[in-house]
Order: structure tokens, then C-alpha cells, then sequence
């Protein structure tokens, strides 16, 4: 065999194999398969919020992608009345198949629980797991505002009213976040926009049984109670048809703890 061939082979496959490794939070390597993730933010957040972890999976070989919803982040100029929750879910699926994408693990984060509940009803094909990030779940037939406590709903629409002119719901304070750092304060404070209310208005709707027969994964973030998931978490681990994990991370872990996050989601 020709020497210069053989040097060129043996050098493919060193790369490949280098490209398949990982690293663990102990830094040492280990083999993963590239997966292909789709990462929907939840509300107020935009695309921007997965920073860290994107780069993260990226770096170890995965495709990553994380749209932003109509109306927030760099699309908040899109904001309107008309905006709902059928607007979110449609471009979770138009993005997933425009991009040409398939075997998907879909993440929802917080609120996007409803809106990977929506594309799983419409195109589970194309999906191989997805990952309720805390996330919100309701029932068939039930909006985000009448399933969240009715304190919660009665405080939001307040808030539309006096500061969202009627069409959106100003963002919680950033004290809230449990974000610790100064430098990760002032970027996730200079990027939150109002969520149009009419996602947490519209009542979800779904086709056929939650998850349309694509595995479905909870992820409990345990480090801190968030107050209108509680009982959803307790309905759900009494319910069949769920893999149940928990995460020592805050609500917003792509945020607070994105290393822990990016190695859980390779681990799945």
C-alpha cells in the first residue's frame, strides 16, 4: 500500500475518533454519539439563553439549534396581539422541517413544555425523545394561565395591563433568576423582553395522547423550588408513560449551570 494512502487513512480515522469524544466534568474523555438537539426556549428568554450550552454540545460534535419564538429576543419586534400559542408551536415545526431535520431531541424549557407538546402532536416522526426542562405541562383543552395558581395568573394579567399594554407580560425581576454572577446578571438582564400574552392565553390543544408516542423525559431542576410547577412535578411522577430524572440546578439551568446541563443532555 502506498505509504502517503495509508498515512492519510490512519489520520481520518484518529479524527474521527477524536471527534466522537467528550469531555465529563472530571475532564476525561469519554465516546458519544453526535446527536441532533433543538433547544426552544422558554418565556422571555429568546434562542440567546442557550449560549453556553450550544457551544458546549457543538464543541463535541452535536448539531445544535435553538430558535427564537415570535415576538421575543431578537424577534420581539414581531410582537403582537395576534401571537399565541399556535404561533409558537408552528414554527418549532416549520424550523425543525425547514432545516431538514430529523431524530431530533427536542428541549422545552419552562413555559416551551407546551410548545414541544404541540410539535410532537403534529410531527412526531421526526423525533426521537423530548425533554421537559421544568417544564410546563396541562392538560388537553386547558391554557397556561388557568393551569398555573390562580395568584400567579391574577398578578401576570395585572401586569399586562398596567405595563404590556394590553398584549404582553413584562418580565419577572432579575433577582429572580438566582443568577450569581455579576457578568451573567448584566447579559441576561440586558436581553429579557415581555412574552406575548397570547400563548399563555390560548388553551393547548393536542390530537392524540401527550407525546404522540415519542419518549418523553422530565428533568426536575431540585436545586430551587419554583413555585407554579409544584404541583405539576407531584401530578407527574404519578403518572405512567414519563422517565423522571432530577438536576441539581436551578429553573433555568442553560443559565445557572450550563456545563451540568450540557453534560446531562449528552448522557441521554
Amino acid at each position: 500500500m502506498d505509504r502517503r494512502k495509508f498515512n492519510i487513512g490512519a489520520l481520518s480515522l484518529a479524527m474521527g475518533a477524536l471527534a466522537t469524544q467528550q469531555v465529563n466534568a472530571q475532564g476525561s474523555p469519554r465516546i458519544s454519539k453526535a446527536q441532533t438537539f433543538v433547544l426552544v426556549h422558554g418565556a422571555w428568554y429568546g434562542g440567546w439563553c442557550w449560549k453556553k450550552v450550544a457551544l458546549e454540545l457543538r464543541a463535541a460534535g452535536h448539531y445544535v439549534s435553538a430558535p427564537t419564538l415570535p415576538g421575543v429576543g431578537e424577534a420581539k419586534h414581531l410582537l403582537s396581539r395576534e401571537i399565541d400559542l399556535t404561533t409558537h408551536i408552528t414554527s418549532i415545526v416549520n424550523h425543525i422541517q425547514y432545516e431538514g431535520l430529523s431524530d431530533v431531541v427536542l428541549v422545552g424549557s419552562g413555559f416551551s413544555g407546551l410548545i414541544i407538546s404541540g410539535v410532537a402532536d403534529r410531527i412526531p416522526q421526526t423525533l426521537r425523545t423530548l425533554i421537559y426542562l421544568d417544564a410546563l405541562v396541562v392538560p388537553n383543552g386547558v391554557s397556561a394561565f388557568e393551569a398555573q395558581p390562580a395568584e400567579i395568573t391574577r398578578k401576570r394579567l395585572e401586569q399586562v395591563a398596567r405595563e404590556g399594554n394590553g398584549v404582553a407580560i413584562p418580565p419577572p425581576p432579575l433577582s429572580s433568576y438566582g443568577i450569581d454572577t455579576e457578568e451573567d446578571k448584566a447579559w441576561v438582564g440586558s436581553l429579557l423582553t415581555s412574552h406575548p400574552v397570547g400563548p399563555y392565553q390560548e388553551r393547548f390543544h393536542i390530537q392524540n395522547p401527550l407525546g404522540n408516542g415519542v419518549p418523553r423525559m422530565y428533568v426536575d431542576c431540585v436545586a430551587h423550588s419554583f413555585a407554579p410547577l409544584a404541583k405539576l412535578k407531584k401530578d407527574i411522577r404519578s403518572q405512567s408513560g414519563w422517565i423522571w430524572r432530577e438536576l441539581d440546578a436551578r429553573h433555568d439551568p442553560m443559565v445557572t449551570e450550563p456545563h451540568l446541563l450540557t453534560e446531562f443532555l449528552q448522557s441521554i
